[in-house]
């Protein structure tokens, strides 16, 4: 979930000439992953009809998946890249954006559950020491803090133009951690830490490397090794090397530069972004792995019905431990997590009175506050989780 109010500004300025289209358009080089899925679920025709409905309407491609007791399904409408009419079909790997934090949160939650970590305790506690002195005030600063973006550490991505700019300068190559993290060195709070909310992508950043000071792995490798091979998810990805994103079946992304519906292929950009970023939101997956995770989240299966409490303990912001609140379609509790790249969004919900997980995901930028395409996209995630929320 990031913020990027002066992109259209940058978009704007950056001209788009034919040999920058290539530069940022990017073949699709892999076959996509083949999941079985239940194709006659009660729940396929409906949503089907909702997505075909919005790709008629201008969105290039929307993929959505669902996990319940009746089983899983996957469903797709539109282009994967629109330039070669290639056709957005189930088993393209897609963008996590910020849902990479239930991800990074989940595995906190299981090093609490280890007892390696407290989640009271001062993150000088679990992260290097060349990392905290630069930090204002770490040893104010609690695991917990992190986690429900109450921190008040200044993020490197929201609401810093500079940051943003400096990214424009080579729009394509991205930023490193090192970079990110300078962001937030030898600034002053945005608030007392732990008394207001403020969402900030270095929160999941620094979780990030926390997970690999206490556990001595590498981010990926924990998460592979505890979550991604313990649910048999494999078609998602993170971190497994550097030109992981070059290797798999993604589908192209669009910027609605205008906001009046005509896209520009601005897929270099996005994995630039996907591949720059920790926990806050450089993980890739299958629609179904997405639902498949969830479910398990959701149902005890990752961690404990204790740390899921903990986790849907939302604040002001209406945010928990990685888990965000307050959607409320037909006035029933849903919780998870909304995101988006340049050039994509997603969210993941589940429905607590559905026993229902659920993934939409769309290869066109949400970023700015109007456009038809922000509209379309906003309205359709919305429509088909209304249906979800109606059934009995």
């Amino acid at each position: 979930m990031k913020s990027v109010k002066i992109l259209l500004l940058a978009f704007t300025i950056f001209s788009f000439s034919s040999c920058e289209k290539e530069a940022f358009e990017q073949a699709i080089s892999k076959a996509v992953y083949s999941q079985p899925f239940k194709t006659d679920h009660s729940k396929a025709a409906a949503i089907q009809a909702i997505i075909d409905e919005y790709t008629r309407k201008g969105l290039p491609g929307i993929v959505v998946a669902i996990k319940d007791a009746e089983g899983v399904w996957e469903g797709t409408s539109g282009y994967a890249q629109i330039e070669s009419n290639t056709k957005l079909t189930p088993g393209f790997v897609h963008a996590g954006a910020s849902l990479t934090k239930m991800y990074a949160a989940t595995a906190v939650m299981q090093l609490y559950e280890q007892h390696l970590i407290d989640l009271d305790k001062s993150i000088t506690q679990y992260l290097p020491a060349t990392i905290t002195s630069k930090i204002t005030q770490s040893e104010a600063i609690t695991v917990r803090m992190l986690l429900n973006h109450t921190s008040g550490i200044p993020d490197y991505l929201e609401n810093n133009d500079n940051f943003k700019l400096k990214w424009f300068n080579n729009l394509a190559k991205g930023w490193t951690t090192e970079e990110a993290l300078a962001e937030a060195y030898h600034k002053p709070f945005l608030f007392v830490p732990g008394t207001q909310f403020s969402y900030a992508n270095i929160n999941y950043v620094l979780l990030s490397l926390l997970i690999e000071h206490v556990t001595g792995q590498r981010e990926g490798d924990y998460l592979k090794e505890h979550i991604l091979n313990k649910l048999n998810l494999q078609h998602t990805f993170y971190k497994v090397q550097p030109d992981y994103l070059s290797k798999l079946a993604m589908p192209n992304y669009y910027l609605d530069r205008y906001g009046d519906g005509r896209l520009q292929n601005a897929t270099s950009i996005a994995k630039a972004e996907i591949r720059s970023e920790l926990g806050d939101g450089g993980l890739v997956a299958t629609g179904i792995d997405f639902v498949t995770f969830m479910d398990a989240l959701a149902n005890g299966r990752i961690v404990s019905q204790q740390s899921l409490a903990a986790m849907k303990t939302f604040n002001q912001g209406e945010y928990g431990l990685g888990l965000q609140n307050g959607f409320n379609y037909k006035n029933k509790f849903q919780y998870g997590h909304i995101g988006s790249v340049l050039g994509g969004a997603a969210m993941m919900l589940y429905f607590e009175e559905q026993k229902t997980a659920l993934y939409v995901g769309s290869n066109v930028d949400v970023s700015f506050e109007v456009g038809k395409s922000l509209f379309l996209y906003h309205e359709m995630k919305n429509k088909v989780s209304e249906y979800i929320a109606s059934m009995e």
